[in-house]
């Protein structure tokens, strides 16, 4: 390897910068790599040694980019003015060394010194100043659109290396995280993370009613636009909202979980973003029988994981029908008696693919029919027998028995709000 590293000094000598070598370079190897006819033409056309250097020069671009090694600064990607980082985040950097990169943590971008922006934070402080995630000075605005929409490829960038079901940065926008304030040994308050849920309208969340039972409104926080838990290098900032009232279904069975649905109102509204939206409820009476449905959450991998899940992991679900569901729950604990109430939607029944511990209240969702990337909410994480079990599906809430009676709510906490009886 002696030749091969005097060479890479050389052209470290001659590029001193680097970023501008490595990334002509990585564009040299992608035209290099697609096979379209203009490409092949103009190789056919250069001597082979001229190809032979061309080829080199790939390599050593891409050698480079791997070697663990920054000729600029690694900053999170929203503060890289020039961010042309090839467009996809390993996952795997950082993991004892499993994949070496430019940068220690896989948010990170080798952005040249001149190209770091380090302006002020541009993100207004709303109310209780609950913004949150870091210097985002690249922020950009954006409205509530249509609801459900599905970012597929993610926003601003792609991951690779997936190992855990990650859900793309942004892919649903809709998703939050419930948590709850408690006390730690020493007396002090802190927050732990108990549930998932959805939003519905900018002040408005969906979950599950056993998430909340018996907690006060004044002890549940919100946050929108979370994606990976461990880190604030995302593209956007999350949000964090305070709680002002809680409704749970009147008929919620704590025992039987029947009737598991609970709406949080905050004390306000999330701003719209990129990675800030709403999901469509379906029609009051919707029957759900898709085979490509999604499940998503930061819960437990299994029942045997010690931790719950960084990255919003996302899981493709079949809905299974109610009678098949009842007769498979009969073969486990619950026994040949076991009746599936109305209220309750199964779907899933893979092995090794499942919602579990820490899921709770999250959304499952279906597609919206000849609207591509649109979704329904379909269900709500409620429970299940083991995680993952072949044949065994999980439950849900079924939230079209409740699109009325949600929308009922809503509408008494506007007129409630209006005539001063909450906040």
């Amino acid at each position: 390897m002696g030749i091969f590293d005097d060479t890479i000094g050389l052209i470290r000598y001659i590029f001193p910068t680097g970023n501008i070598f490595v990334k002509f370079c990585r564009y040299l190897c992608s035209c290099l790599a697609v096979s379209t006819e203009p490409t092949m033409s103009v190789m056919a056309q250069l001597k082979s040694s001229a190809r032979l250097i061309l080829l080199i020069a790939c390599s050593f671009g891409l050698t480079w980019s791997v070697r663990g090694e920054c000729a600029g600064e690694c900053v999170p990607l929203s503060q890289c003015k020039n961010n042309d980082f090839g467009g996809f985040f390993d996952l795997r950097v950082g993991l004892s060394g499993e994949e070496p990169s430019d940068c220690d943590h896989y948010l990170q971008v080798c952005c040249d010194k001149e190209e770091i922006d380090k302006g002020t934070e541009v993100v207004e402080v709303i109310n209780d100043g609950e913004n949150s995630g870091g210097d985002k000075s690249n922020t950009i605005r954006a409205d509530f659109d249509e609801c459900g929409k599905r970012n597929t490829e993610g926003i601003g960038f792609g991951i690779v290396g997936s190992q855990n079901l990650e859900s793309e940065y942004a892919e649903f926008p809709w998703v939050v995280a419930i948590s709850v304030e408690t006390f730690d040994l020493s007396g002090e308050t802190e927050r732990k993370y108990v549930c998932g849920g959805s939003l519905v309208k900018p002040n408005v969340v969906l979950t599950a009613a056993h998430c909340i039972v018996n907690r006060t409104a004044e002890t549940i926080y919100v946050r929108a636009g979370e994606w990976d838990s461990q880190t604030t290098n995302e593209l956007f900032p999350h949000q964090d909202r305070g709680v002002s009232n809680v409704v749970i279904h009147e008929h919620y069975n704590q025992a039987f979980q029947f009737n598991n649905i609970a709406l949080l109102f905050l004390e306000s509204s999330f701003q719209a973003a990129e990675n800030i939206q709403t999901i469509c409820l379906p029609p009051q009476g919707t029957v759900f029988s898709d085979e490509n449905c999604v499940a998503t959450g930061w819960g437990k991998e299994n029942f045997n994981s010690n931790n719950y899940q960084a990255i919003l992991k996302k899981i493709e679900l079949p809905i299974v029908a109610h009678g098949t569901c009842q007769k498979a729950l009969r073969t486990t604990r619950l026994g040949s008696r076991f009746s599936l109430h109305n209220s309750f939607l199964c779907a899933g029944g893979k092995a090794g693919l499942d919602t579990c511990t820490g899921d709770g209240g999250s959304p499952l969702v279906c597609p919206i029919p000849d609207q591509p990337n649109r979704y329904y909410q379909a269900g709500i994480v409620a429970w299940g027998v083991g995680c993952g079990m072949e044949d065994i599906p999980g439950v849900y809430t079924r939230s079209s028995l409740y699109t009325d009676w949600i929308n009922d709510k809503i509408e008494t906490q506007v007129t409630a709000e209006e005539l001063g009886l909450y906040k």
